[in-house]
């Protein structure tokens, strides 16, 4: 969402397991992300079979799962299928061929589907995010997948938990961060999710650099800018809506 903002965000570690995971105690929470492309024209019979799909199978508690949409990026017109965020545990017990879910989806989704694209797996790091309500109440959200240099996490964890606690006292708009629990060479260690509620908003937003200074001091955006571009390699930004 907010371009500005964005250059000083986040950067990640290169490999998983170099995550420091939330606290100690803290039960992991994972996101499942399969990526959905329906046939030409099929668009909103797709998402009226999906929501009746999530209505039986993924309610609200351990399987809930919702649709997004990809409104702008790389890949405008696919969907996100999200699971989640629920316990490791939910990955074993999920609904499958028994429950009647397999068939369900094979026979009402599936026949509206023109390509799959992959299955990603992410925990949801409670520690460094805020604001899931708002991003769960909110019409779109803007996603940077980032792809940072070796053995950066830490410099991360450190500018998180600074932007975490703006957003905090900003109390607006959700800062979510996902962490790639599956390896990919060149693929994005992390995801970062900005919440809002119109494309006038995200496109006047000009993010939180005068709340950051009023916490840490003048010129302290551009510091955090300078170390942000010293970190990563590159990222990936998505502007997607929340269907349901």
């Amino acid at each position: 969402m907010k371009r500005n903002i964005f250059l000083a965000l986040l950067t990640l570690l290169s490999a998983f397991t170099a995550f420091s995971q939330s606290a100690p105690d803290a039960t992991p929470m994972v996101i499942e992300s399969q990526m959905i492309l329906p046939k030409t024209g099929m668009e909103d019979k797709f998402e009226a079979a999906v929501l009746a799909h999530n209505k039986k199978f993924h309610p609200e508690g351990a399987y809930v799962a919702a649709l997004r949409k990809i409104d702008y990026g790389p890949k405008a017109g696919w969907y996100v299928w999200v699971m989640g965020p629920t316990v490791c545990g939910s990955l074993d017990t999920r609904p499958t061929k028994e429950s009647g879910h397999d068939q369900d989806w094979s026979t009402t989704i599936e026949p509206l589907v023109a390509q799959y694209g992959g299955t990603t797996l992410s925990t949801y790091n409670t520690n460094l995010s805020y604001g899931l309500d708002l991003f769960k109440k909110s019409k779109h959200y803007e996603i940077w997948m980032v792809d940072l240099k070796p053995g950066q996490y830490y410099r991360f964890k450190a500018l998180c938990e600074k932007l975490k606690k703006v957003y905090e006292q900003m109390g607006t708009t959700s800062f979510v961060v996902l962490e790639n629990a599956l390896h990919a060479p060149g693929g994005p260690d992390v995801a970062i999710i900005w919440s809002f509620n119109t494309y006038s908003e995200w496109y006047s937003d000009n993010g939180p650099k005068k709340d950051y200074e009023k916490i840490y001091g003048e010129d302290s955006w551009q510091t955090l800018m300078e170390e942000w571009k010293d970190m990563i390699v590159d990222y990936t930004s998505e502007l997607r809506s929340n269907i349901f």
